[in-house]
């Protein structure tokens, strides 16, 4: 299996673990995010997005377009989303952050999972997968 890991540190800051940012097989482009700012864009005070569903809904969703940016893709190429969050009843937030970042219908599909933990100060992560226009 042919496949090519995306690291880009200097758009898309630097990974914290034995991971990339994406990969890309064939036509497919896959990549997980969370509420991370790529490097030289960050606060002073830490590397995360506020403590905040909407906050980090939306950085995650940046970071995404980031990555699918080096390989000639938009959100408007994501085939599927998943998203797992710690605390179910603020999804009603989640959504108001996907529904203003993520462009107009046809959305891709999507799916939405509660998780009892996730790296400390993690509220929401997401999962993509894009077709790459390169």
């Amino acid at each position: 299996m042919k496949q090519t890991a995306i690291f880009n540190e200097k758009t898309l800051g630097s990974v914290h673990g034995p991971y990339v940012q994406g990969t890309k097989y064939r036509d497919l482009f896959f990549t997980t995010q969370i509420a991370t700012y790529p490097d030289g864009t960050k606060p002073e005070t830490d590397d995360m997005a506020p403590n905040d569903y909407y906050e980090q809904t939306k950085r995650c969703l940046e970071n995404a377009a980031l990555a699918a940016a080096e390989v000639g893709s938009t959100l408007e190429d994501c085939l599927t989303c998943r998203i797992y969050i710690l605390d179910y009843n603020m999804y009603s937030e989640v959504n108001r952050a996907y529904k203003e970042i993520m462009p107009n219908a046809p959305f891709p599909t999507r799916a939405c999972v509660r998780v009892s933990r996730m790296l400390p100060n993690v509220l929401v992560e997401m999962e993509f997968i894009f077709r790459c226009n390169e």
